[in-house]
């Protein structure tokens, strides 16, 4: 299968790496865990690190502070937590997002929509 223009417009025709803009393809996928395994018997597996381990605390702390996007006079942001894996689009309004309790409006739950398919990537 090959890319679709719009993932391969400005990439050269002498890009030996242009056919991995088709994320799903098997053997994209192949070819990607072949050099992530050779990465990590290079180096050693990144995750037993204490600095993977103090990143990883911090991306899944409770304690997060929303960044907010204006866009059209709402305020935006994109959330995840253990609720929303994959994650959703919010807004509020400026009002809100200054006071103490953000009222936030969900635009898109990326949770709630089906799996992306081989051809959809």
């Amino acid at each position: 299968m090959a890319p679709r223009p719009a993932f391969t417009e400005g990439v050269s025709a002498e890009d030996p790496h242009a056919s991995l803009e088709v994320v799903l393809d098997e053997t994209n996928l192949a070819w990607v865990e072949k050099r992530n395994a050779e990465t990590a018997e290079r180096l050693g597996d990144i995750r037993a690190t204490p600095c993977y381990d103090r990143i990883l605390k911090a991306l899944d702390s409770k304690d997060k502070i929303p960044a907010a996007y204006e866009l059209g006079g709402s305020l935006y942001n994109f959330w995840q937590d253990d609720e929303h894996v994959q994650g959703i689009w919010r807004k509020t309004s400026l009002e809100s997002y200054k006071g103490k309790d953000v009222s936030w409006e969900t635009v898109l739950d990326i949770d709630a929509l089906p799996p992306p398919t081989t051809g959809t990537a």
